[in-house]
């Protein structure tokens, strides 16, 4: 869905409901860790004032995505909320305000809004980290606790057997 910056007037204020189409939507998921894309819906509210357009999104996502822990599947519900700013004045271009010549893609905004939502360490809440007679897996938490403030923090590999 592309919207035109200049079609926004002068302190308006306008929200729509935004809900893709997800075939569409799906189609730009390019990432290792969402398998598929359910459903999206939510609300944009757009507000104008002098050369920036503010985007305030409330979107919820249902996504399938693949664990961390044992590379299962499963469906994880999201809810985001953020602001984004966009100028088409090049000189007021800064790191919080994103340039724009005129056209704006919302589908590619809320994508990438989607992208950096995912955690980095999703699991199902049932699942816990792997192990077995060979090996364990050590959570950060765990390695902390199992670390002393004098001691190394190799110490905790002297109780392996290679």
């Amino acid at each position: 869905m592309n919207i035109n910056f200049s079609s926004f007037k002068e302190g308006s204020i306008e929200t729509i409901s935004y809900s893709p189409d997800i075939d569409d939507f799906n189609k730009l998921n390019h990432s290792l860790i969402i398998s598929k894309i359910n459903s999206i819906e939510g609300n944009i509210t757009f507000s104008k004032v002098n050369d920036i357009l503010m985007m305030n999104f409330d979107l919820n996502f249902n996504v399938c995505v693949i664990s961390g822990y044992t590379l299962k599947e499963f469906d994880k519900t999201l809810n985001i909320k953020d602001t984004l700013y966009f100028t088409n004045d090049e000189n007021s271009e800064t790191e919080e305000v994103f340039y724009t010549k005129d056209i704006i893609n919302l589908d590619e905004i809320v994508y990438s809004l989607l992208i950096t939502s995912i955690p980095l360490n999703i699991h199902a809440d049932d699942e816990s980290l792997p192990s077995g007679d060979d090996f364990k897996v050590y959570s950060e938490d765990e390695l902390e606790k199992e670390i002393d403030e004098d001691s190394s923090p190799f110490d905790v590999l002297k109780d392996l057997d290679l």
